[in-house]
């Protein structure tokens, strides 16, 4: 199992006593790492279904799932690989009933939000949406729903778009929907 790993990336693949950090820059082989630590794990009797492989993009977890698929055969289809987003949309789907969520959610792609937030701004410009969709996902990234963002705004326009994050979060419940953001911060409070 140690085909094209240097040393370093073989101590990560054979750490089996407790987390393992790996640092590594574009193009280093984490890939590689990664898959060859999967095999190492179902080599050493952790079962499949308990090992999870959480990347960025769909293209990486593709990747991920074809090379373990080689290395370690039809084991490879029962691993979690994933994206954060797909891990969230399945959290969502098996436990979001805690959230008032029903397992048939719809997820809002980018023209669906464009739309809904100006409706909830009552503009047709679409640049005005825009400002308040980016608006809006940097504060969910920050873990605030629109009470809180209300609370913090610094000027009229912080205070405006807050408004509009109270009646877009209105919308999302009552269409039973989400947007991309939702998919990350949404799972954590199943925690």
């Amino acid at each position: 199992m140690s085909n094209g790993l240097n040393l370093a990336q073989l101590e990560a693949v054979n750490h089996l006593g407790g987390p393992c950090l790996v640092l590594a820059g574009a193009g280093s082989g984490k890939t590689r790492v990664i898959t060859h630590k999967i095999g190492r794990l179902i080599q050493a009797g952790l079962a499949a279904e308990r090992i999870a492989a959480i990347t960025f993009t769909n293209k990486a977890a593709a990747e991920m799932r074809e090379r373990a698929g080689q290395l370690v055969g039809r084991e490879a289809k029962r691993v979690l690989i994933c994206t954060f987003h797909a891990l969230g949309v399945r959290l969502l789907r098996e436990d979001g009933a805690v959230l008032g969520l029903k397992k048939q959610f719809s997820i809002l792609d980018t023209d669906d939000i464009t739309s809904l937030l100006k409706d909830c701004g009552g503009t047709t410009d679409a640049a005005t949406a825009r400002g308040w969709q980016w608006t809006i996902s940097a504060w969910k990234s920050a873990g605030m729903n629109a009470a809180q963002a209300l609370a913090q705004a610094k000027d009229e326009n912080e205070r405006v778009a807050a408004t509009i994050m109270a009646r877009y979060e209105e919308r999302l419940t009552a269409y039973q929907s989400v947007d991309f953001d939702d998919l990350i911060s949404l799972p954590l409070k199943l925690l």
